[in-house]
């Protein structure tokens, strides 16, 4: 049987981190073009305006 994981373990900022980079690269394999700017900023939930 294994053990529980350890929460102090738990790095949130680099999970995060993983979660972000993987939105880009599942897009950007999909995507025909080179992907814009808005679009980049839209996957990583940026804010344009702010």
């Amino acid at each position: 049987m294994s053990e529980p994981l350890d929460d102090r373990l738990r790095d949130d900022a680099a999970l995060a981190e993983i979660e972000l980079t993987s939105r880009l690269m599942i897009a950007a394999s999909g995507a025909a073009a080179p992907l814009s700017q808005a679009e980049i900023d839209g996957l990583l939930g940026i804010d344009p305006h702010a």
